[in-house]
């Protein structure tokens, strides 16, 4: 192990199989394939992921988990013996995080859009107009906030397994399923945030209308 020196061992992972993406092509010729690699290379190898994830935003995150966990499933054991690697290492496991948090917030956002969007919505004129005006605004009615909130939290079982299939569908690597979708729990916090900011606007503009309490959010995102 010691006379890998500047070396690390590096495979690229090979994320969206099934894509005629040509940007695939690039990474293509190291699928399966393992090089020993210098320092420098490494560096530029992350480079590159870098920069051909974001030709492709659809599919950037996926590309970028898939491959830094491959990373890290490859040089798991050298890590711990070879300083060089360990770098490469943490550095695969902090983007592998960020890639991670940043697919599933997007996986929530989606399912949960229409949602924030009339948040933001009130948001913009809660310091410019009354809160008795906002609900005469066209598209904030109480009848489109009903329709909203039916539309968006009537069945948040059924949402919560549109998010898991999503995220199945979009994986190449299904090992990583388990791992990611824990993940969601914890994002969900974030969710929570923005839903308990949506319910102080509801109650501030629309004081008569009833929306499904946080607590109740809350222990229905529970069974994630």
């Amino acid at each position: 192990m010691g006379n890998l020196g500047g070396y690390a061992s590096f495979r690229v992972h090979n994320l969206v199989e099934k894509s005629t993406n040509p940007i695939w092509g690039t990474l293509g010729v190291l699928v399966g394939e393992f090089f020993y690699v210098k320092e420098s290379e490494v560096t530029m190898m992350f480079v590159t992921l870098e920069k051909i994830s974001a030709q492709d935003p659809k599919y950037a995150d996926i590309l970028l988990l898939e491959n830094y966990a491959a990373f890290q499933n490859s040089l798991y054991d050298l890590a711990n013996v070879v300083p060089t690697l360990a770098k490469f290492y943490h550095q695969a496991s902090e983007n592998y995080e960020l890639a991670c948090t940043r697919h599933i917030s997007m996986i929530i956002y989606y399912q949960f859009e229409r949602l924030f969007q009339f948040a933001r919505r009130i948001e913009d004129l809660v310091y410019t107009t009354t809160p008795e005006e906002i609900a005469f605004q066209v598209g904030l009615s109480k009848m489109d906030l009903r329709k909203v909130v039916k539309a968006s939290l009537s069945g948040v079982d059924k949402s919560i397994n549109a998010m898991y299939k999503k995220l199945q569908k979009n994986l190449t690597s299904e090992e990583l399923l388990p791992s990611l979708w824990d993940k969601c729990k914890y994002i969900v916090k974030d969710f929570l945030d923005k839903y308990h900011s949506f319910a102080e606007l509801v109650a501030k503009v629309y004081p008569t209308e009833n929306i499904p309490a946080v607590s109740e959010m809350r222990d229905l995102l529970a069974t994630m």
